[in-house]
């Protein structure tokens, strides 16, 4: 039977790569959070190589992913169960395969296996899709106001996510055996509570975030306290959401505005760790919560207007200089 289950949160990132390796080497069962792919039982044989099999992929990390399927194929020699286990996005990829086929929106729309996933992202979408003609209007306030309409449509969707995926696993550990680590992003927090309604009494599901460790450092240093997760003003709004509460109008508009401020200064490639900055992005994702809590709703509003069409590095000096203070980026 099952000894025991843990989830691990956490992000795409090449430096979390040591930290999967010692989880991988601990668990006896694997659970990654990704749909089933056809070509991921040749990866684990060693049929083709990671990086074939990452360019089959549409990825935003593709230096994290091939770095983890080394891994996983090491750990598999070793007659560790690996497995891919994500119900949700593998019905989207469905019903992205049955559009190019020439079925109408409709039709997949009134299919009852794809009712919920595509309700939740029609949903979701047209929200996304109104921020961002928000966000090229000179209109600070609808811009917000549609910042909390996509977090709580993002809630929903995220909500029937990791509802459809503690079935999946649920039902994948029945008469299995050992230590099970499952993969899952930050955002997935409530996983862990609909996972463990579905586990045998006495089997407790537990969570650790994987980079805690140097997160709690490199918080203490940059805020002057310690932090085991990264979480930003956007990922707190969709906590409440997902909580189904309602924080107070001001923080909701103040999260909301900080978002913005953050969507300008996040680094999206992937950064490569050295032996200067083994974290790197752990270190710029504090450095960016830092400078956020220093603005009101009032300066983010006067702020967004300056920077929202600047380049990443030009909106991160300006923002320092608006505050004073001074990262390095």
């Amino acid at each position: 039977m099952v000894k025991e289950v843990l989830i691990a949160f956490s992000a795409h990132r090449l430096e979390a790569i040591p930290f999967y390796q010692k989880a991988f080497n601990q668990a006896d069962i694997i659970i990654l959070e990704d749909a089933p792919h056809p070509l991921f039982p040749s990866l684990l044989l060693d049929q083709i190589t990671p990086e074939f099999y990452v360019k089959s992929l549409d990825t935003d990390f593709p230096l994290f992913l091939t770095k983890q399927y080394q891994l996983l194929q090491k750990v598999y020699k070793l007659k560790k169960k690996v497995t891919q286990i994500d119900p949700y996005v593998e019905k989207l990829l469905q019903m992205y395969q049955f559009l190019e086929e020439g079925k109408t929106p409709q039709e997949i729309r009134e299919n009852p296996s794809f009712k919920e996933v595509y309700a939740c992202e029609h949903e979701a979408s047209g929200k996304l899709l109104e921020f961002y003609q928000a966000a090229m209007e000179n209109d600070f306030e609808k811009a917000i106001q549609t910042v909390c309409a996509f977090a709580k449509a993002d809630a929903q969707r995220i909500s029937l996510r990791d509802k459809l995926r503690a079935q999946a696993i649920a039902h994948y550990l029945r008469e299995k055996n050992g230590q099970v680590f499952i993969e899952a992003g930050y955002i997935h927090l409530f996983l862990a509570k609909y996972l463990q309604r579905l586990m045998p009494q006495g089997l407790r599901v537990r969570t650790t975030f994987l980079l805690a460790r140097p997160a709690c450092e490199i918080s203490k240093k940059i805020l002057g306290k310690t932090l085991p997760h990264p979480f930003v003003p956007g990922d707190l709004l969709t906590f409440w959401y997902l909580a189904q509460r309602a924080p107070s109008s001001g923080k909701k508009r103040l999260w909301a505005a900080r978002t913005l401020i953050y969507n300008k200064l996040l680094v999206t490639e992937e950064l490569k760790p050295t032996e200067n900055v083994p974290f790197p992005h752990l270190v710029e994702e504090f450095k960016i919560k830092a400078l956020l809590s220093q603005l009101s709703y009032e300066d983010c509003a006067k702020l967004y207007e300056v920077i929202k069409f600047l380049p990443r590095q030009k909106a991160w000096e300006w923002t320092q200089k608006t505050i004073g203070v001074s990262f390095k980026s």
